[in-house]
């Protein structure tokens, strides 16, 4: 096929097939504005997107007074430089800078001299109660989150791009505190691999015994952007974090500002009260602290509760035991003022007789399904293992297979000319522009 003008042609084809599928979604310039109507000036795109996370930053649920927790008094050991350089050494090179524009790379061609410089200066910064301005400054910048209307802004997850050299600081807090084994998220020597895991040996072993097992996969609204800064620092002291790493957390939330950079520009900065930083190093432990403060009276033992951040999936042989769990999640977080978004929460009944009807949350009947997909695994009603849930890396020729027989007849050809990877890429290339017929 590929020996023939008609062949080669088929082959641009499929490349501009499989171009078009990889397209970066996340940088669009049109955006919605609140009316719908479809917003074409960058000036108004710049100033919607403001408008947009200003509300989103600044906005708080209802709720009653948080609770106060005492303090947990006590010196601090100072920081090294031998600290600060361990913490350049674990950052990746070439990340996209903060609103100081100086990347991490820096400090590592420095070295030594430059660990120590900034040791004195991070613990000069501690011991005066201040920070540099610029580290109170951050860059959103809207990242698509793979689904939803491209031109709707709640499509977007805000990312904060901060500055390198506060991560340091970021670095040293990580190291003090430790959280519950139900929760996988973010924590050293766990992953998703280990959530899906769980999971999966708990529908084997209902299924082994021939019994049911009810799930539910609750969704929490904006859960990284409602997070009041009142509840971190009583999520650290419940978690006993020295009261002086708590005075150093909120000199880095003093007074955060933030501008939004889209294709359109860059707008006019804005405050931000409310939530933790996306894109900060200490953003996702700070977090998992709340989440842990929140729910660890509630939660039950290990498989049947398991939290990935903000991903939780509860468990029970009983619905109306699971109702009463769901019910109690519900009621506990909107304390807190955080809130659980009902209609994406989902409930699964697993087993060999399933029956009619769903759990209710308020009155409000959540939505049944037969498969979910968590943590990107699928997950099955009938308990049986979807061959999607494994991971790219694990079977990658047999998925460059798949995926080519998927974009050939996207391109109208035949899947019996597909071959194997090596035969592919040769005559891909032979087939390819600068061959000495289209030079001519």
């Amino acid at each position: 096929m590929l020996d023939t003008r008609e062949g080669e042609l088929a082959v641009y084809r499929l490349v501009r097939a499989r171009h078009r599928s990889t397209l970066d979604m996340e940088h669009t310039k049109i955006v919605k504005g609140a009316d719908g109507a479809v917003l074409r000036r960058s000036g108004q795109i710049v100033e919607k997107w403001r408008e947009y996370y200003n509300h989103l930053c600044n906005e708080e649920f209802c709720h009653p007074p948080i609770p106060t927790v005492p303090s947990v008094e006590g010196p601090v050991l100072p920081i090294t430089a031998v600290e600060v350089s361990a913490a350049f050494a674990k950052m990746k090179s070439n990340k996209a800078t903060g609103p100081d524009d100086i990347p991490a790379d820096v400090w590592k061609l420095l070295g030594d001299r430059g660990s120590g410089w900034l040791a004195t200066l991070f613990n000069k910064i501690v011991a005066e109660g201040w920070t540099p301005d610029v580290w109170q400054t951050s860059v959103t910048v809207p990242v698509w989150k793979g689904k939803g209307d491209i031109a709707d802004c709640t499509s977007y997850r805000p990312i904060r791009l901060l500055c390198h050299t506060m991560k340091v600081l970021e670095a040293r807090l990580r190291k003090t505190v430790s959280v519950s084994l139900n929760q996988c998220g973010f924590v050293k020597d766990c992953s998703t691999i280990d959530a899906i895991h769980a999971v999966r040996i708990l529908l084997e072993k209902h299924r082994e015994k021939n019994r049911s097992v009810h799930l539910a996969f609750l969704d929490l609204e904006k859960a990284f952007d409602r997070v009041p800064h009142e509840l971190l620092w009583m999520s650290m002291r419940s978690h006993r974090v020295p009261d002086e790493y708590v005075r150093w957390t909120k000199l880095l939330y003093a007074k955060p500002t933030s501008v939004v950079r889209c294709a359109a520009g860059t707008s006019r900065p804005f405050l931000v009260h409310v939530g933790v930083h996306q894109g900060s190093s200490l953003s996702p432990l700070l977090f998992i602290l709340c989440m842990d403060t929140i729910t660890k009276e509630i939660q039950k033992q290990h498989s049947w509760t398991l939290l990935f951040a903000d991903d939780v999936m509860l468990a029970s042989e009983s619905r109306d035991d699971l109702q009463k769990h769901v019910q109690s999640w519900k009621d506990q977080l909107q304390q807190y003022r955080l809130r659980l978004n009902k209609p994406k929460t989902e409930y699964m009944e697993c087993g060999p007789r399933r029956e009619d009807g769903s759990i209710r949350v308020d009155g409000t009947e959540l939505n049944k399904v037969n498969c979910f997909k968590h943590l990107g695994s699928k997950v099955t009603s009938t308990g049986d293992i979807d061959q999607e849930g494994v991971r790219p890396r694990r079977r990658p020729k047999i998925r460059w297979l798949h995926r080519v027989k998927l974009d050939m007849i996207d391109a109208r050809l035949c899947t019996a000319d597909a071959m194997d990877r090596t035969k592919w890429k040769t005559r891909s290339r032979k087939a390819g522009p600068t061959t000495t017929r289209d030079k001519r």
